[in-house]
């Protein structure tokens, strides 16, 4: 099979620690080295990743560095996508690793695949830094109780059609026709981008066998911020677009938050309130521990026990307070 030019369109900024590694597993890969290029779209950044970058592209001429200020990410999408002179593109993320064959398999996919106009596979979580509650924030982000029915982080048995998927790898007259990355959204651009695909009628595939390895943010802060963001930006990003981007995963936690919130406002006067967020607590916390123990035993891990119904519940509350946020929210 004659594969097509491949352009990996790559937003980066700042990425010194995982720059390196990254940059071994995608230029290790099995596609053909005459049929690909890669374009480092890189925000200027300020701590030694664009000197990491030089020296692979002095080894390796595949590699092309891409100016791109004010580190936007969309921006950066689109300049790639502008640049590449790929009749396919793939989007890869600097915080996975990706194993040889990744490439090859999302080309052939699309090539075995006709009416698949993206196509991506699962994402595999692991820690940026292997801490108790590093563990737990890899694996809250891969379970049917943490990232609800989202097939790209909780895996598949066989090829699904889906609303999106980590990353993706398009024919390049999917931009054609209809348009590039909202640049105006820092946040939920993948999300947009998809849903719009999907409603003029494209369509996207997750294929089982493609697998890659994204390394979960470990620090407490980070997360609790990332997942504010993650709640706030589909109801922030429906709102600039003037049309809804989300999935009832997203509207969950927002209801989960407001229920505890109106019981326990309402439980000093009202029995029933009472009643009523506890067996919604009590139903939640059993879940939780469940869910934990599970994971636990499967990984050989008995913190995970303790942890993850902690690593749950700030998930779910964080996530739906910033839901809630963008919701009400109307500048």
């Amino acid at each position: 099979m004659n594969l097509p030019f491949l352009s990996v369109v790559i937003p980066c900024w700042n990425e010194a620690r995982f720059i390196g590694p990254f940059l071994d597993s995608v230029l290790g890969n099995s596609y053909p080295a005459d049929r690909m290029e890669v374009l480092l779209v890189d925000g200027m950044s300020e701590d030694g990743t664009r000197e990491i970058a030089r020296r692979y592209a002095v080894r390796d001429t595949r590699l092309v560095l891409v100016d791109n200020p004010g580190h936007s990410k969309p921006a950066a999408l689109n300049l790639g996508i502008r640049q590449a002179r790929g009749d396919v593109i793939v989007r890869l993320d600097v915080h996975a690793e990706y194993p040889p064959d990744y490439l090859e398999n999302c080309v052939r996919g699309l090539i075995e695949h006709p009416q698949a106009d993206n196509v991506g596979g699962v994402r595999v979580s692991r820690a940026r830094d292997d801490t108790l509650l590093g563990r737990a924030i890899a694996l809250s982000t891969t379970s049917v109780f943490g990232a609800g029915n989202s097939k790209y982080r909780v895996g598949v048995a066989q090829p699904q059609w889906v609303d999106t998927v980590f990353g993706g790898c398009y024919r390049k007259s999917v931009f054609d026709r209809i348009g590039l990355f909202d640049e105006q959204l820092t946040r939920a651009q993948d999300r947009e981008f998809n849903q719009r695909l999907r409603a003029a009628g494209g369509n996207i595939l997750l294929l089982p066998e493609i697998t890659c390895t994204y390394y979960a943010r470990s620090d407490l802060r980070e997360f609790c911020s990332w997942t504010f963001e993650a709640g706030y930006w589909p109801f922030k990003a429906s709102r600039m677009v003037g049309r809804w981007i989300g999935s009832w995963r997203n509207v969950v936690p927002m209801g989960f938050v407001v229920a505890l919130a109106a019981g326990a406002a309402a439980a000093p006067v009202s029995r029933t309130a009472r009643r009523a967020t506890g067996a919604v607590a009590a139903a939640y916390g059993l879940t939780a521990l469940t869910f934990a123990a599970r994971l636990a035993r499967r990984h050989r891990d008995p913190g995970l026990a303790a942890a993850m119904p902690a690593v749950f519940l700030a998930t779910h509350v964080i996530y739906g307070v910033g839901s809630l946020k963008g919701a009400l929210e109307r500048k």
